[in-house]
């Protein structure tokens, strides 16, 4: 079963969705630029074509004899369906449900009919009036349906997920089928590929047909395409349908399954496997190109598509001039995202699902706008999330704009304001903010994007999180020294998800479960040969941890007023190691003071003489320490501490 791309990275898939366009003029193409890595390991030859297995039981072998047979006719423009990517990239194509309005041409059609047809593929492609409500309820259905194949029909051997495809021997024809399956048909013992399509029944009136279809002919039929049973089983609205699909796969057989609602779950109505000729396909094949061409092969060509964008003199004299301006305006995108996942070769290596395109004005006016209207887009990045009444949330939120709208005042008194200043006029501050316009944010993204790659390579050769020697690879590997500093992503502290307070059985105290500080922790000593207790272990106990570093860190002060946590001299000190030191020699020097005060109260000479003793015993224990990590394997090895382990302690104040 190959692996499934779509998990490991719960936490970036948004970034990894999100998408914006680049443009300066109207006159200019867009470049297209998506967030988040797509590195080769996604690309269409890893998940095998373009579908996914769905079911448990295909081996590797099927699979890649799946994915031959498919990228001999069609190569994928998308790996997903109803993302922002599939509805943009099923513009400007001729797909399965347009066929079987134009599949009854038999000659080249007029220049009024191609009017009419380009109107009705507009309406199909970028129209908003028509009511979606039984394509929702289908969609709803298709899942369950899928499950229920794969479990009770034996004869289909795997379920495949696909996204939208273009025919490699016409670029303006594609085909979106609801899945791809391996199924054993009739008179040949070998599985052969067919595409599936789900039709849902809503209105009465077709699910009384359906009923009568099953009644005469069963629930489970085989047939070819054209002959009475098939005509009796596939309504007429869907048989070019079925027919497009072998055509741009290249299938011999498809597979119709018709379902109906009961009790608001759908139900198998009938399943009809369908056996398609060569020549059928071959004779749809010419019937179709002859309206295809004229219709939509200008928009195809070599040099519209190097271009990026349409000009007047690429329009048929029968495009309208309502149909001219729509074209215009949407057919830049989709060649802006045509060249993005188009090789040097011609091949097809189709980007993961993208959940919403941004122009980049939009981009940048979210992004540096200030008050309230900036505060709402960072909100959830910068507030601390609580629970509580709604008046006291009420208050929170409104702290948290005054917060970020003194930040943004700042910005604009130390960044913005010398900026202008320097930029001199009016007028000269618009001549020379322009060619800065297309280049500020991308580079910025570009960054951004680079060291999420090389994170997501570090965390795939060394493992994540870091459990042993936290502090000291922290402190002495380049990349990891790098992201503790880093200011971009999000270090604040996190509450840790399974550290929650237990209720006892006597129901009147609880039981805090605390993780050891990565930063302050002072492991205990043994006298070497005996079970005596040299020094015996310290550390402060924290239920936070740092959400990107993956380490816990406390939030506790030592010493006066000005000092700082160990949570944040973590992510602001280079000499981490030093840090380190300082931290576990306050610990034991507070900790120290503590219990000299109470062992003689009277004699602060004595407790100023013991303190000074801790001193040089916390140096010796960090001499050791060290020498330990450098020249032992066994001493190393009972030092090792898996900061992540939990231990359980009373109740007690929080950082």
């Amino acid at each position: 079963m190959p692996p499934d791309p779509f998990t490991g990275i719960p936490a970036d898939i948004q970034a990894f969705r999100d998408g914006w366009t680049e443009i300066t003029d109207h006159g200019h193409p867009y470049e297209v630029v998506l967030a988040g890595d797509f590195s080769d390991d996604y690309l269409a030859e890893r998940i095998c074509g373009t579908f996914r297995n769905m079911g448990d039981k295909v081996t590797s072998s099927l699979v890649s004899l799946g994915k031959e047979a498919l990228l001999q006719s069609a190569q994928p423009l998308t790996v997903g369906q109803r993302c922002a990517d599939w509805f943009l990239m099923k513009s400007m194509l001729l797909s399965g449900t347009m066929a079987g309005k134009i599949g009854t041409y038999v000659a080249e059609p007029s220049g009024a009919a191609l009017s009419s047809i380009m109107e009705e593929c507009i309406v199909s492609w970028f129209g908003r009036h028509k009511s979606t409500a039984m394509m929702a309820s289908g969609t709803c259905n298709e899942n369950p349906t899928l499950d229920r194949l794969r479990s009770s029909v034996k004869c289909m051997k795997g379920i495949f997920e696909v996204g939208l495809l273009r025919w490699n021997r016409n670029h303006a024809i594609g085909v979106s089928p609801d899945a791809i399956c391996r199924l054993v048909v009739k008179d040949n013992p070998d599985p052969v590929l067919c595409c599936l399509e789900i039709k849902t029944r809503v209105a009465e009136s077709t699910i009384v047909k359906a009923e009568l279809a099953r009644k005469k002919h069963g629930s489970f039929v085989n047939c070819s395409y054209g002959d009475a049973v098939f005509n009796d089983c596939v309504p007429a609205a869907n048989r070019y349908q079925v027919l497009h699909q072998a055509l741009v796969t290249g299938f011999q057989h498809g597979v119709f399954v018709v379902c109906k609602l009961e009790e608001g779950q759908g139900s198998i109505v009938q399943i009809v496997v369908i056996k398609i000729s060569t020549e059928q396909r071959d004779e749809y094949a010419e019937n179709l190109c002859k309206v295809v061409n004229p219709l939509l092969g200008w928009l195809h060509s070599e040099d519209v598509i190097a271009r990026g964008i349409l000009m007047d003199s690429d329009f048929p004299d029968w495009v309208t001039d309502p149909q001219r301006r729509i074209l215009k305006t949407r057919a830049k995108l989709y060649y802006g995202h045509l060249k993005l996942i188009t090789t040097e070769e011609g091949d097809l290596r189709p980007t993961k699902p993208v959940s919403i395109y941004k122009h980049s004005t939009q981009y940048r006016y979210n992004k540096h706008k200030p008050g309230l209207d900036k505060n709402t887009e960072i909100s959830d990045r910068v507030a601390f999330h609580t629970t509580g009444p709604f008046e006291a949330k009420y208050v929170f939120r409104m702290l948290d704009a005054v917060m970020v709208n003194a930040w943004r005042a700042y910005q604009a008194v130390t960044v913005i304001s010398p900026w202008l200043r320097a930029l001199g006029s009016h007028p000269s501050l618009a001549q020379k903010a322009i060619p800065l316009f297309p280049a500020d944010v991308p580079q910025e993204e570009r960054e951004v994007r680079q060291f999420k790659s090389e994170f997501s390579e570090y965390k795939r050769k060394h493992g994540w999180p870091i459990r042993k020697f936290a502090l000291k690879k922290f402190a002495s590997d380049p990349f990891l020294k790098k992201l503790r500093l880093c200011t971009f992503v999000d270090h604040r502290p996190q509450r840790i998800r399974d550290v929650q307070p237990v209720i006892r059985e006597n129901g009147t105290s609880q039981k805090v479960v605390r993780r050891k500080c990565v930063l302050c922790f002072v492991p205990g000593k043994m006298i070497p040969g005996t079970s005596t207790i040299k020094s015996k272990e310290i550390a402060n106990n924290s239920t936070y941890m740092c959400p990107t570093c993956m380490v816990v860190l406390c939030k506790k002060t030592v010493g006066n007023s000005g000092a700082k946590s160990c949570h944040t001299l973590w992510h602001e000190r280079h000499n981490l190691e030093a840090e380190g030191s300082k931290s576990k020699t306050s610990q034991q020097i507070q900790r120290s003071q503590t219990q000299v005060a109470i062992n003689d109260p009277q004699d602060p000479q004595d407790s100023f003489d013991t303190v000074e003793n801790v001193v040089e015993h916390v140096l010796e224990n960090l001499m050791e320490m060290e020498h330990g990590e450098e020249h032992g394997d066994e001493e190393k090895e009972e030092d090792e501490h898996d900061f992540l382990d939990m231990e359980e302690y009373s109740d007690g104040s929080d950082e």
